[in-house]
């Protein structure tokens, strides 16, 4: 479910307090409930198109458990693999039963050649946030002058409700290694335009709470899609539209309520709530268990091997 989906009885239960308790107080829920019952709730699946043979992943991917590549299950090869002496080096092409992990990157895709950026926001009241993007330019880190006059580490990319412009100060960029941002109450797009101004390609879009983007990218076969099973980063949540992995909301609830009890120092309808919750879970996970295939059961016979029934009984 989605948060927006309980915030509001979640709110009821804690009583007068702002968003961010009211969040802090859903990530408790969540957290208690990863602990102690059968569901993991940090696991996910997404099912991608991938165009170039490259994909990046969103903002909540942690950690990449295994990936199928158009339906046939692949070897993960991590970002050390290309320094391995039998393996292929940096070649771009990826053979259709390998995926190989890149590593982090702090934009969706990366421009394919010389650029200047601009930013494009959503909401007026963004208007003037920070978006510092570090770059190179022609292989050489950009330095710019900061509000004390002195060189700082990398540029300010102008956000302005309404308009798009570069940092005229800034020629073109090659590759951005960091990039950081205010906390928005909108999202921010960063887009990459052409030296003459013409427009290039979007290259970025950042939610309200990231401010230090940060992505996994994989490599597969071209032209076909992927679907990855992933651990997330965090169980933190940080905004009414984020995922949280739990279709029990009466269950999120009491957990949320054992926030409220400890507070005020019910220590036993805390562990009550929690408990309930939990069970709740468990239940429900059971019940949603398909049935597997049971291997056979295999008894020794107990009888004295001198009688000549050492046999085993299926």
């Amino acid at each position: 479910m989605y948060v927006d989906t309980i915030f509001d009885q979640a709110a009821d239960a804690l009583g007068k307090c702002d968003s961010t308790a009211v969040f802090n107080a859903i990530t408790y829920a969540v957290k208690v409930i990863a602990d102690q019952s059968l569901l993991d709730p940090s696991l996910g699946t997404l099912d991608l198109c991938v165009c170039e043979g490259t994909v990046t992943l969103p903002e909540d991917v942690g950690t990449v458990l295994e990936v199928n590549s158009s339906g046939q299950p692949t070897l993960i090869r991590n970002q050390f693999f290309e320094f391995h002496p039998n393996g292929p080096g940096s070649q771009s092409c990826t053979p259709c039963v390998y995926s190989d992990e890149l590593g982090a990157v702090v934009t969706y895709r990366d421009p394919s050649g010389p650029v200047k950026l601009i930013a494009e926001v959503e909401s007026a009241s963004d208007n003037g946030k920070m978006l510092r993007v570090y770059a190179t330019s022609n292989g050489k880190p950009i330095y710019t002058a900061g509000k004390t006059g002195a060189l700082e580490e990398g540029f300010l990319v102008p956000t302005i409700f309404g308009y798009s412009q570069p940092n005229p100060l800034v020629g073109t960029i090659d590759k951005i290694y960091r990039i950081r941002k205010d906390l928005t109450n909108g999202f921010v797009k960063l887009i990459a335009i052409n030296s003459d101004g013409t427009p290039h390609t979007s290259i970025g879009y950042y939610g309200p709470s990231e401010t230090v983007p940060s992505y996994r990218r994989l490599r597969v076969a071209a032209q076909n899609w992927v679907r990855i099973k992933y651990k997330k980063k965090d169980l933190k949540v940080r905004s009414l539209s984020d995922w949280i992995n739990i279709e029990e909301e009466e269950a999120l609830l009491l957990a949320v309520k054992a926030v409220k009890f400890r507070k005020d120092n019910q220590f036993q309808q805390a562990r009550d709530a929690e408990g309930e919750a939990i069970r709740l879970v468990n239940n429900a996970a059971q019940s949603q268990t398909p049935g597997g295939i049971k291997p056979p059961q295999i008894l020794y016979n107990d009888w004295p091997v001198e009688c000549g029934n050492d046999r085993l009984i299926y």
